[in-house]
């Protein structure tokens, strides 16, 4: 075999690890790209924000959540309602993070139609809390910013949004991952970036601390091939 038969030889057998490299490399350029936009509004607090519960009472969000992490669906349109149990991908978040007793997940409707916020009655909600925000100033900034997409918040403990738009029930491991940070006050942008950064070419995690969590957490081997990808951002509808 002569030199140049050698080298084509060569690039043949390299070929695959190049394109398994690069493939791996976009992944996480779109994913950290996607990621950019969670930490959009850190510094907004949302504890005055006025709620009414689907039996009509009004409470503020600081005397509901104070002390919990809270994975808060917003929407607006009728026809692109939160998920529910029958989505299975959101009933296994919910599943999995049952166990952690400052977790909790709700929803809430940003419009004022009462035909519309009557419809959240026909989602199989288990252990999810719907709400409407209530004709009071204090709500009109937020009722703006959340005016048109249906997208999921992570709220901290003190009601910040350390998730703008955040990661879907569909974006596996990322969303469980700026979940579980998200109780220990670190902004989605934040934790998806330490994740992406801690998954290696192989598509395995590189890291001992995020072995374990993935070991504690989902309760399997942490070094199976895993997915850090994230879809696009807003609906999952």
């Amino acid at each position: 075999m002569n030199m140049l038969m050698k080298k084509i030889y060569y690039c043949f057998l390299l070929l695959p690890l190049i394109l398994s490299a690069s493939c791996t490399m976009m992944v996480k350029t779109i994913a950290k790209s996607a990621a950019k936009g969670y930490d959009d509004h850190v510094d907004l607090q949302i504890n005055q924000l006025k709620l009414v519960d689907t039996l009509g009472k009004t409470a503020s969000f600081e005397q509901l959540y104070t002390g919990k992490t809270v994975y808060l669906y917003t929407w607006k349109s009728p026809i692109l309602l939160p998920p529910d149990d029958k989505d299975l991908l959101y009933k296994g978040l919910k599943d999995r993070f049952a166990k952690y007793e400052d977790v909790v997940f709700i929803n809430l409707y940003t419009g004022n139609k009462d035909e519309d916020w009557k419809l959240i009655h026909g989602l199989q909600q288990k252990n999810v809390k719907a709400f409407r925000l209530a004709e009071d100033p204090a709500n009109a900034a937020f009722r703006e910013l959340y005016s048109i997409s249906t997208s999921p918040q992570i709220v901290s403990k003190d009601g910040h949004i350390l998730g703008f738009k955040g990661p879907l029930p569909s974006d596996k491991l990322v969303v469980d991952y700026a979940l579980y940070q998200a109780r220990n006050g670190m902004d989605a942008t934040s934790s998806t970036k330490i994740l992406i950064k801690g998954v290696n070419k192989e598509e395995r995690l590189s890291t001992e601390e995020l072995k374990s969590w993935y070991s504690t957490h989902f309760g399997k081997d942490p070094n199976e091939k895993i997915n850090a990808s994230i879809s696009n951002k807003g609906s999952d509808n």
